[in-house]
């Protein structure tokens, strides 16, 4: 079976009630939530939803796409600066200076990867890596613009006309319809002709160009969904903590948000809820009865994505044939060197 074959091979259907019932109760759960929490726990929700649009814009480059990309919180700090600053410096109202916040992040991430598309794989990933080390040398360095490593101050709250968000509940309100429009609309997306270009891209480049699909159009078009949704998470990041400083973006919140897809579950939009919730909520529990694990929580993560990658490296929720084959590479090299056999490729 090719790989335009494996693509397009539908799945049994699913009646009414088994489509619609996690839906039901995923939504269900949104809104009782705020409800039985307490106010460290919404603050801890609040972060899960800004990491899941996170995670999930990391999803369709990587795992629908097949593209390494280790910058994606520079993109995330592209969105937060340009809401920061579009509201602080001109006065703009955040819906307006949300939205610019995708676009703009959309535009860098599209440019970034255009000169991308002229080499493997396994070098992207050095390439978005030396963007986000280019993003904090300037963040930090321009201090008319970011007021480098002092940081941004005094960022408006998120409001819509006249209502403002005073308390966590109200961000948590605003956040959770963000992510479920998004979810939707990336779910549709995914379904249509254009999600199914992504994985022919990823499946098989060589023979999804011999059917006529343009390779570097769909790569780049995955590029500029996954970062424009980077570009809204810096917004709600910006207007949630209301301070901006390099030091949030750096390259170690990218691999972060990579663990978080691919712990979740590469091509997989439930794995990158999962990931999220998993990564922020965790060590966040812990907090005050294990302060080391807080210190420890990269390293912790490490380790845990190491076993991920030797055992199951398609993530909880994922799909095997959407691992990269750098991700499958390194697998395959980590079993080796446990003495594992290798996972067979589909």
């Amino acid at each position: 079976m090719t790989a335009a074959q494996q693509t397009t091979h539908a799945e049994p259907a699913r009646g009414p009630v088994e489509r619609w019932l996690p839906a039901g109760a995923a939504i269900a759960f949104l809104v009782a939530f705020p409800f039985v929490a307490d106010g460290y726990l919404l603050h801890v929700a609040n972060i899960s939803l800004i990491f899941i649009l996170l995670a999930i814009g990391q999803n369709i480059i990587t795992g629908y796409t097949g593209m390494l990309s280790l910058g994606h919180a520079a993109f995330y700090g592209v969105g937060a600066y340009t809401s920061a600053l579009l509201t602080l410096r001109l006065g703009v109202s955040w819906p307006v200076a949300f939205l610019a916040s995708g676009v703009v992040a959309s535009i860098v991430g599209m440019l970034i990867a255009l000169p991308c598309l002229r080499v493997r794989t396994d070098f992207l990933s050095l390439i978005t890596i030396a963007f986000a080390q280019m993003f904090f040398v300037v963040a930090n360095g321009w201090m008319d613009l970011t007021r480098g490593p002092m940081g941004l101050t005094g960022i408006p709250r998120i409001s819509i006309g006249s209502w403002v968000a005073h308390n966590d509940m109200a961000y948590y309100a605003v956040f959770a319809c963000i992510v479920v429009v998004t979810y939707v609309a990336v779910q549709r997306i995914l379904n249509s002709s254009i999600g199914r270009a992504w994985e022919m891209v990823r499946d098989d480049e060589v023979g999804a160009l011999s059917l006529g699909v343009d390779v570097t159009y769909y790569k780049v078009l995955s590029f500029g969904v996954g970062t424009f949704l980077a570009g809204l998470a810096g917004s709600m990041f910006a207007h949630y903590i209301r301070f901006l400083s390099p030091d949030a973006f750096l390259l170690l919140e990218s691999l972060i948000i990579m663990q978080m897809a691919i712990l979740g579950g590469l091509a997989s939009l439930p794995g990158s809820v999962l990931g999220a919730i998993l990564l922020i909520s965790i060590p966040e529990a812990l907090r005050s009865s294990e302060p080391l694990l807080i210190t420890y929580r990269p390293g912790l993560a490490g380790a845990l994505l190491v076993a991920m990658m030797i055992w199951r490296p398609q993530g909880i929720l994922g799909r095997t044939r959407a691992t990269p084959p750098i991700v499958r590479q390194i697998s395959d090299t980590l079993r080796r060197l446990v003495g594992a056999r290798p996972v067979a490729n589909p």
